[in-house]
């Protein structure tokens, strides 16, 4: 099962591998319903994003040493924005329950 320990180990790598970005972890980990099916759904809100496929590859390469199941979606600061006030989107659910690590 995912841990908080394990949280924190994937948000640093994150934050390490994103600087200036706002990392949110959402779904289960979130609230604190993890299983042992549960995966680490992640969002990675970014400054800018050129190319968010290979960002969202990028990132989740970079959690495989971790060895855990995750998600990871990226998007740029402006597209948070916008649909994160847009019920019934991913990005507003992560907005209203996710816990947010701010940029480091």
């Amino acid at each position: 099962m995912i841990d908080d320990a394990t949280i924190q180990k994937a948000v640093g790598l994150l934050q390490q591998a994103a600087p200036g970005s706002t990392i949110i972890v959402f779904g289960s980990c979130a609230r604190g319903e993890v299983t042992e099916d549960s995966d680490l759904d992640v969002l990675v809100v970014e400054p800018t994003v050129n190319d968010q496929w290979d960002e969202m590859v990028r990132l989740r390469d970079v959690l495989s040493p971790l060895g855990i199941p995750a998600d990871v979606l990226v998007v740029s600061q402006k597209t948070f924005e916008y649909w994160a006030e847009t019920p019934n989107t991913v990005l507003y659910e992560a907005s209203r329950e996710g816990r947010v690590f701010h940029a480091i």
